[in-house]
């Protein structure tokens, strides 16, 4: 019997490879027909770049024929002195014979006849007619008043909103230093003072990197960044049109009712708009290697000619083994994004906010310092940018060492973001969703009229927006550590209870109709609640030595272990009660209702389970601020995330919650405590108390026990599915039959 396949069923099928070739064609063939896609990937690059070098060379001829015109007022006061100034220039032991700069001299009382010099001098600068005005005052010609009184002090009047005047400045400020530093040495001479003897030794600098790394220093930061950036933006453009360009044009429906498969469409777009991208790249770097061998050989960058130095094509090549990957991560998320589109406009708009979430991940590896390590190498895009830099520089060593980090990063980022743009294809409702105009009122009237039981993903979405944003507000106003336990109750529980908790309940109130099923406050089998006390206690070394980890990785500065001595010291000192109600329940009861609660009941909604525990998890970190707890977090959210999934409830994730924060605040106490069994489980260290390893290797074997329990009990699908409904009706609690389970 032939049963109709559906179609997550039919996704699952593998792939024909033939029909994915022919989609593949037809959306090549479709974009290569469009005159903006060719002039976006082709002509644009071919024309921009050496009209920019055109532009360039332009500039750097009218900034080299443009000469800064100095005025030295006072000339009279420089006798038995050295020579500063001749008749129309200054003197040639302090500036080359070329040098285009003009100097136009006048006495002091040529100037100050009919006014003050201060004014006159004012004036010229302010209306331009020089760039510089140097004054030299009447007591300039006492030896004694120069060191004694500012009256003798020589004055260098500019213009800041001048940048020529800026220039000039810096340039006359050189000559009087070089000038100053000739008069010494010949004053010293006359003494009688060797000047080799004040000379105790020679600094040579000498640079031991090859010369092919020379080259590569400056591009092998700059080119990758352009690279990456015209990938982003060759990607998304053909993402558009391939989707919700399809959609305006009514040919979308076509193609999902044709014999092909919905991961062979998505395949297919998927292929076209890489190579979109990858062409886009390429063309753009080729344009920008040749155009800047010939205009870096035209400008004079004098002392930095040879640093800067025209990019060397050979090693720059590896940029093309980067770009294979990148440019398929690039597209498979504008491919997602631009499925949710409804039309081209709509999709433009898209753009920004993505490449907001991408560029501080490739801005990263620019910032000074950032260099290929086990840490960064774990940074999605980060991590690759950083490898092909090494390679780029000759690091071979280093980046066949770090090679299995990057690529598996790279990746689960590339199938994570395949699956949602497959996903993305399968959700009905987002390939075609309604085009009606949104209206204020009727989407108030909505959001009262139509309240559900639990939230929906939007709104899930934007109550962990909201708390964010309003964390990252509330941390902007602490301008300084509290050093009283009071300040550090109120430093605390603003966060925790108007930042996190409030918006909760308030959207929890007003979007729903059940406060106690939207934050997801169930009872579910008596079993889990004590087994979540003992998994917290078990899981905890493993904890600790995942944050210790992530410290040596990304190791904190000292100025932030500074920062926050005192609030440590504060903790360590005050009863050991209120820390535990302070920094455990509290953020416990908060947060776990926040995230594992109204976010995580809507985010679970319509079969999003695993975007429920990741999304959640994210955005758990995130809310704690610094890199290394929210790492941390991250990892201990998927964990109380994916129990949360199978227990229905956010009371066991509290519990969790609660017991790993009291034991992170309880250690030193209980290590320095007079309970003769501390030692069986803790050892003191200089870097604090550490857990004894055989009840390390112990609690993991409990903390796995205890896991593979919560991994047997049932999830709470049902009732997830019977939330949809927008009834009020009484819904059985699918976790009374956990007990069974």
């Amino acid at each position: 019997m032939n049963l109709i396949k559906s179609p997550k069923r039919q996704n699952a099928d593998k792939l024909r490879w033939s029909s994915v070739w022919l989609i593949y064609a037809r959306e090549m063939r479709d974009q290569l027909r469009d005159r903006r896609t060719l002039f976006t990937i082709a002509v644009l690059p071919v024309l921009l770049y050496p009209l920019v070098g055109t532009l360039l060379l332009q500039m750097v001829q009218f900034t080299q024929q443009h000469s800064t015109s100095v005025c030295v007022i006072g000339t009279d006061h420089l006798a038995d002195v050295p020579p500063l100034v001749g008749e129309d220039r200054f003197a040639e032991s302090l500036v080359p014979a070329d040098d285009p700069l003009q100097v136009v001299t006048y006495p002091w009382d040529e100037v100050n006849s009919r006014r003050p010099v201060a004014e006159r001098a004012q004036e010229w600068v302010s209306s331009g007619m020089f760039d510089v005005v140097v004054v030299v005052p009447p007591e300039f010609t006492e030896p004694a008043d120069r060191l004694k009184k500012d009256e003798a002090a020589i004055q260098l009047l500019y213009n800041v909103a001048s940048d020529q005047s800026m220039v000039a400045r810096e340039r006359v400020a050189k000559i009087l230093g070089t000038w100053r530093s000739g008069w010494i040495n010949e004053r010293l001479t006359e003494s009688g003072i060797d000047m080799l003897s004040l000379e105790l030794f020679q600094l040579n600098d000498i640079d031991i990197a090859p010369a092919s790394t020379r080259e590569a220093a400056l591009w092998s930061k700059l080119l990758p960044f352009i690279m990456l950036i015209w990938a982003m933006t060759g990607a998304f453009y053909p993402a558009i049109d391939l989707v919700a360009g399809e959609k305006e044009r009514g040919t979308l429906e076509t193609l999902l009712c044709s014999p092909a498969l919905r991961s062979e469409i998505v395949a297919g777009k998927l292929a076209a708009v890489t190579t979109f991208s990858m062409l886009t790249a390429i063309l753009n770097a080729g344009s920008m290697l040749v155009t800047s061998s010939f205009v870096i050989g035209q400008i004079s960058f004098g002392n930095a000619a040879g640093a800067i130095g025209a990019p060397p094509v050979g090693p720059m090549l590896w940029l093309l083994v980067a770009l294979v990957p990148l440019s398929t991560l690039f597209s498979a998320l504008a491919l997602a994004v631009a499925a949710m589109a409804r039309s081209s406009k709509e999709g433009q708009y898209y753009l920004m906010p993505l490449m907001m979430i991408t560029l501080p991940l490739v801005m990263l590896p620019m910032l000074p310092g950032t260099t290929l390590t086990v840490g960064t190498s774990l940074i999605p895009v980060t991590g690759m940018f950083l490898m092909v830099r090494a390679l780029v520089e000759g690091q071979y060593g280093i980046a066949l060492w770090h090679l299995p980090m990057v690529a598996g990063v790279t990746i689960t980022c590339l199938w994570m973001a395949a699956r949602w743009a497959l996903k993305q294809f399968d959700n009905e409702s987002v390939l075609f969703g309604s085009n009606e105009q949104w209206e204020l009122r009727q989407w108030v009237r909505h959001l009262w009229r139509d309240r559900q039981i639990a939230a929906t993903p939007s709104q899930a979405v934007a109550c962990g927006a909201a708390i964010l944003v309003a964390l990252f507000f509330g941390k902007l106003a602490v301008t300084e550590m509290p050093t009283t336990f009071a300040g550090i109750r109120n430093l605390v529980l603003m966060p925790q209870l108007g930042l996190i908790l409030a918006p909760t309940l308030l959207m929890a109130t007003v979007l729903t109709t059940s406060l106690r099923k939207s934050l997801r406050i169930r009872m579910p089998h008596w079993t889990t609640l004590p087994l979540g006390v003992l998994l917290g206690c078990t899981l905890h070394p493993t904890y600790v030595m995942l944050s210790s980890w992530i410290s040596h990785m990304y190791p904190v500065s000292e100025q932030a272990m500074a920062s926050m001595k005192p609030f440590a010291d504060q903790i360590a000192a005050a009863p050991w009660g209120s820390v535990v109600l302070l920094m455990a329940l509290v953020p416990a009861i908060c947060e776990e209702l926040a995230f594992r609660g109204f976010i995580f009941g809507g985010l679970e909604r319509q079969g999003g389970r695993l975007r429920a525990v990741v999304v959640t998890a994210i955005l758990f970190g995130i809310s704690h601020g610094v890199l290394q707890q929210s790492i941390a977090a991250t990892v201990m959210g998927l964990l109380l995330g994916w129990i949360a999934l199978r227990t229905g409830s956010v009371l066991p994730g509290i519990l969790i919650h609660f017991t790993n924060n009291a034991l992170s605040v309880s250690l030193q106490r209980i290590t320095e405590s007079s309970w003769g069994g501390a030692s069986i489980f803790l050892q003191s260290t200089e870097q604090g108390p550490q857990y004894q390893p055989f009840w390390i290797v112990i609690s993991m074997g409990i903390a796995v026990t205890c896991l593979l329990y919560f991994g047997s009990l049932r999830s709470a699908d049902e009732e997830i599915e019977a939330d949809q409904i927008h009834t009020d009706e009484p819904i059985v609690d699918p976790t009374t039959s956990f007990a069974g389970a």
